[in-house]
């Protein structure tokens, strides 16, 4: 048994029970997805803007966990977009991906959309576009479970 990764794998399902629990409150949320611009109140895009915002902050963790075990350095300008990056990518002998294209491209739109969430008022969102990455929330959650347990068998593999 090698601590550090049991502590990596700890970290990384630590985090997705929070997701899940993100996941789970937001059930709550999604007939409000049905609205049109004129019937979704600022108060409301606000809340799901929140939701969104926090499922993408969990994956980021894992990934910032992911990074920081395997000494990924990362540039501080676009670490962000880096980080994301790098999780789909085989660094061979070393480490699997942690993410595959698809999930990649589903998480760089939550990845957009937090940034837009953090740095402008809830009236500025566009509901269309955020309707369309709410719309992606199950999938990018079902596959993030998968291709995340995916990934910690490799690391198994690879301590045996």
């Amino acid at each position: 048994m090698n601590p550090k990764i049991e502590i990596l794998k700890a970290d990384i399902y630590d985090e997705l029970a929070k997701i899940e629990k993100i996941y789970g409150e937001f059930q709550d949320l999604k007939p409000k997805l049905k609205l049109n611009n004129k019937q979704i109140t600022n108060f409301d895009k606000a809340g799901i803007g929140y939701y969104l915002h926090n499922f993408y902050n969990g994956c980021e963790n894992i990934f910032k966990s992911i990074a920081r075990f395997f000494e990924n350095g990362l540039l501080v300008e676009s670490w962000h977009k880096n980080l994301l990056k790098r999780m789909k990518l085989t660094i061979a002998d070393y480490r699997p991906p942690a993410i595959d294209d698809e999930l990649y491209l589903i998480l760089e739109d939550f990845r957009g959309f937090r940034h837009k969430f953090r740095y402008c008022y809830s009236f500025e969102l566009d509901w269309e576009r955020m309707k369309l990455v709410a719309g992606k929330l199950d999938s990018a959650w079902e596959k993030l479970q998968i291709q995340l347990n995916k990934f910690i068998s490799e690391l198994n593999k690879i301590i045996e």
